[in-house]
């Protein structure tokens, strides 16, 4: 289960490093998460069951450090190796993000090319501790 998830991750790894740019779609942002830093949400509805490797799915914890999780919040700033963790977590960018000085974290229902689907967007995020000199964009 955990190599199909890592063959999945770096093929979509080296998918957007050879294209050199990844496309953020609009929507997705019925709701926000406050500035934090290390933040997260209470349980989010996603509005379909997701089949996580054989696991069903209704809600999630979006993390303000880049990634959601399906069995508790994330407050962990510093990545740890997924291979050796019982967390059931999606990680699109893990690091320390800090939303206090710049960025917003929001997410919400929508459809990606005719089907249903549920995203997060991190856009103008910065990182800690409340810097604002570099930033990113990423979305799940």
């Amino acid at each position: 289960m955990k190599k199909a998830f890592l063959a999945a991750t770096a093929a979509a790894f080296a998918l957007a490093a050879s294209a050199h740019a990844v496309a953020v779609r609009s929507g997705f942002d019925t709701g926000t998460l406050s500035p934090n830093d290390d933040g997260s949400t209470d349980l989010v509805n996603i509005g379909f069951t997701f089949d996580f490797f054989g696991t069903n799915y209704t809600q999630l914890y979006i993390n303000n450090n880049g990634n959601v999780t399906f069995d508790n919040p994330l407050a962990t700033f510093t990545p740890f190796p997924l291979l050796n963790t019982s967390t059931v977590i999606l990680a699109p960018y893990f690091a320390d993000v800090d939303t206090r000085g710049t960025g917003t974290v929001s997410w919400g229902q929508g459809t990606v090319d005719g089907l249903t689907a549920f995203g997060v967007n991190w856009a103008d995020v910065g990182y800690f501790n409340s810097a604002t000199d570099l930033t990113n964009d990423f979305q799940l």
